[in-house]
């Protein structure tokens, strides 16, 4: 009877043990399972938070170096802008300029300022530098549109200049005959000369008065070998007794183009260049309106 109950009593201990095996190591594997679903979510945690740091750092570099580069951009343009301002500033209208600084931004104007023991975090950081950029990018965007139209007034400017006939038709020269009344030098009778006569040698380059467009080139009677140039605003200028013409009708020629050579070509005693300037179809003495050199 005692073996029996000595038994028993090791079977229920054995049971016992074992129960509470089972008990320790179910619990043993759920905390484990707990904290293997706890390492996973930090690491994805911890991943993500990589990433967007990275990304953070990069985003930050580029906005850094775009920041640089904009205001480096800003002080050329509105370099460029005041140096066109300068340029134009004695021959044109003051009121179509501005101030000088009224579209021109320094750079040091958007510099961080300094001083102070506040460190901004990254995302303030990015979210400064990204509203600094977009207004350094209007004030570049304004600045460009306030040097295009500068640059279209000097073109404009320029290009009114370069026209106007003002230019010396040829390099030195004697002037045989002026314009007005004379006497006819072949038939001794008096005419009135509608231009004036350069003697030179023959050969010698004839330069376009101003930019133009050639409206006749070749022969054309009294005046032999013959060119003429509309240069707009209703002058005109026309050019005889040429040896050769170097353009031809509907060419567009700059301002001191050569157009063609002295010569004794047609109603002429000797090599020279007969000029002449026309303001809305009349002769003018070129004297008036060109820069003899």
């Amino acid at each position: 009877m005692n073996e029996e109950n000595s038994k028993e009593k090791s079977l229920k201990l054995a049971l016992a043990i074992s129960a509470a095996a089972i008990v320790g190591l179910a619990g043993f594997c759920f905390y484990q399972g707990s904290q293997l679903a706890t390492y996973k979510n930090d690491a994805a945690g911890y991943e993500e938070y990589r990433k967007n740091k990275e990304a953070d750092a990069i985003k930050l570099k580029q906005l850094t170096e775009d920041n640089e580069k904009m205001l480096r951009d800003m002080q050329e343009i509105s370099n460029l802008e005041k140096k066109l301002r300068r340029a134009l500033i004695r021959d044109v209208d003051n009121s179509k300029l501005g101030d000088l600084s009224s579209s021109s931004v320094s750079p040091s104007s958007y510099t961080p300022g300094q001083g102070g023991n506040k460190t901004l975090d990254k995302a303030t950081t990015i979210s400064m530098l990204t509203a600094q950029n977009k207004n350094i990018k209007s004030q570049i965007d304004a600045t460009k549109a306030s040097v295009a139209d500068l640059l279209s007034m000097m073109e404009g400017r320029s290009g009114a200049l370069a026209s106007f006939p003002d230019k010396w038709p040829v390099n030195g020269g004697v002037i045989s005959s002026s314009y007005g009344g004379r006497t006819d030098p072949i038939a001794s009778g008096f005419e009135y000369h509608h231009g004036v006569d350069i003697a030179l040698e023959y050969g010698e380059p004839i330069y376009a008065a101003g930019a133009g467009t050639v409206t006749k080139a070749g022969t054309n009677g009294g005046y032999g070998i013959f060119a003429s140039i509309d240069h707009g605003n209703g002058y005109q200028t026309q050019y005889g007794h040429m040896s050769a013409v170097a353009v031809k009708a509907g060419q567009k020629v700059a301002k001191g183009e050569v157009i063609g050579f002295v010569g004794n070509t047609g109603y002429s005693t000797g090599p020279h260049l007969h000029f002449e300037v026309l303001s809305d179809g009349q002769t003018i003495d070129p004297f008036f309106i060109t820069k003899k050199k």
